[in-house]
């Protein structure tokens, strides 16, 4: 799975998951106004085991 994000939209979500993990949380709910709308926003960390990080870097280069 490759990431199609931009890079400071990755820069943002990695500051976002550093944040959360500081306030030993691993999930937000939120609602957010963008472009004249209201939008739920569901963010939910979950650790990737050990044997599985070298595929998920595999599969971003």
């Amino acid at each position: 799975m490759s990431s199609s994000l931009p890079f400071v939209l990755c820069q943002s979500l990695t500051q976002l998951a550093r944040q959360l993990l500081e306030s030993e949380r691993q999930e937000a709910r939120t609602h957010v106004l963008a472009r004249g709308r209201i939008y739920r926003v569901t963010v939910e960390l979950t650790p990737v085991p050990l044997e599985q990080v070298r595929d998920v870097i595999n599969a971003y280069e």
